[in-house]
């Protein structure tokens, strides 16, 4: 047996006697790297071998070490598996045996060098930011962190909340497909031939937006800004966000009948400066009062103006009828509304009594328009003459009372940022001038007074002398709402 020595009789008394030796040392085979899912710093290699005969007992097991590192592993037989192996590290083994007397001695020769590979380490992560683009992206940066020791063939950036992912092969990433508005946290994970790394930490959390656009209305560009301006009911459809100041302006209401007074200019609201985020906002335009028939030296007071609104919340009332001349005895103020319709007179008992104009009622008080003016109570076909509509400056413009024969003027409308004033009043009659914004001015005539102009929200005139007019007389301009913003 080898490895087997005996004694001769001038070393052990004892003769015949068999004596176990250590293993002899194996013989070295292959290593072999097994880089496949193995985790970073991680690696692992088999190392072959062939086990040499032994001394005078069985070999229980046998010892791979790794030089460099000193890694090992042990086991019955080969082959043998070493983990614990340093990333894009080379390495040699060496095997040895051991019995129940002890471990070879000298090791086997080294291995031939293999080099240990793992999946990639876990990329550094950067600051995320919004790519303000559409579908809704955001830019992932990253910084690579070591291969692995294997070509790292792509990096892969994933979203918190959805999972949603986008690929690259350097920084940054792109993720697409997001949903605007929400907040998403990302994560970044490396991968090449043995697998995918352990992911990042993760990003800052972004909210992506959609680049801004806005279809509606009439575009047109006056300087820096774009103006939408709507004439008929629609949508202002929103991606994306902007600072926008929109103005909203009510028809004017319609003139007062035979005589009467002029229509009170429509409403308006403002929104200044504010953010408009991405939706679809109604639009809806108000039409203006329809004006009061006059029969003989009699009439009916005009209608008020439709309301215009935006997104149903911004509400601007319509303007207020012009009150009318009655001889019946009948009461004839200005109604009420965005901005109050000019005063009728009524006819009693041969003497003509003065009616008030509207008052606007538009709220807040910011918004508040003008009033209506009275009429003047002098009772002659001529001399009886409607007030003035109310117009639609801010706290503002009062149409005027009326001088003799003369129908009080309509008051001014507001002047917006386009420079373009809005919601007039309607001059009363007779030949009572619009106001300043789209309001009618009146006629001495039977005919009726001029209407308020179209989508400024004037006021009508009120109708002209003893106009035996079975049809409505002068209408109110509609409204109007504008958008603009920064090009």
């Amino acid at each position: 047996m080898a490895n087997i020595k005996r004694a001769n009789t001038s070393g052990i008394t004892k003769s015949g006697v068999a004596i176990s030796d250590v293993p002899d040392s194996p013989t070295i085979g292959a290593a072999t790297n097994v880089g496949t899912s193995r985790a970073y710093n991680n690696g692992s290699a088999t190392v072959a071998f062939t086990a040499a005969t032994t001394g005078g007992g069985s070999v229980t097991s046998f010892t791979a070490t790794s030089t460099p590192g000193s890694y090992t592993a042990s086991g019955a037989g080969s082959p043998l598996t070493v983990t614990g192996l340093q990333s894009a590290t080379s390495y040699t083994f060496a095997v040895t045996a051991t019995n129940a007397i002890a471990t070879s001695n000298p090791a086997s020769a080294a291995s031939a060098s293999i080099t240990a590979t793992t999946v990639p380490q876990a990329p550094t992560i950067g600051t995320a930011t919004d790519a303000v683009t559409s579908p809704a992206s955001v830019s992932v940066p990253f910084t690579a962190g070591a291969t692995g020791g294997a070509a790292v063939s792509t990096f892969t950036a994933t979203s918190s909340p959805g999972s949603i992912t986008g690929t690259s092969a350097t920084s940054p990433i792109t993720v697409s497909g997001l949903t605007a508005g929400t907040a998403y946290t990302f994560t970044v994970t490396a991968t090449n031939a043995n697998g995918t790394s352990t992911a990042s930490s993760a990003s800052n959390s972004v909210t992506p937006t959609l680049p801004f656009s806005a279809t509606g209305g009439t575009e047109s560009t006056i300087g820096s800004y774009t103006y939408r301006t709507f004439t008929a009911n629609g949508n202002l459809v929103v991606s994306g966000s902007k600072a926008m100041d929109i103005i909203v302006v009510a028809g004017g209401g319609g003139g007062g009948g035979s005589q009467g007074g002029g229509g009170g200019g429509g409403g308006h609201k403002l929104i200044s400066g504010s953010t408009i985020t991405a939706g679809t906002y109604a639009v809806v335009i108000g039409g203006g009062g329809n004006g009061g028939s006059g029969v003989s030296a009699s009439g009916n007071a005009g209608s008020n103006g439709s309301n215009s609104s935006f997104n149903a919340s911004t509400i601007a009332l319509g303007g207020g009828g012009g009150g009318a001349r009655n001889t019946d005895g009948a009461q004839t103020p200005g109604k009420n509304g965005g901005n109050g319709g000019g005063g009728g007179v009524r006819i009693s008992g041969g003497v003509g009594i003065t009616e008030s104009g509207g008052t606007s009622t538009q709220s807040p008080a910011l918004f508040s328009g003008g009033s209506g003016g009275a009429a003047n109570g002098n009772y002659s076909v001529i001399a009886t003459s409607g007030g003035g509509g109310g117009g639609g400056a801010a706290n503002g413009s009062n149409g005027a009372g009326n001088n003799g024969g003369t129908g009080g003027g309509g008051g001014a409308g507001f002047v917006w940022l386009n420079s373009v004033a809005y919601g007039g009043g309607g001059g009363g009659a007779l030949s009572g001038a619009g106001g300043v914004g789209g309001g009618g001015t009146a006629l001495l005539s039977p005919d009726p007074g001029a209407n308020g102009t179209t989508n400024r929200g004037g006021g009508a005139a009120g109708g002209g002398v003893n106009s035996n007019q079975t049809t409505s007389q002068a209408i109110g301009g509609s409204g109007v709402v504008i958008v603009r913003y920064l090009t």
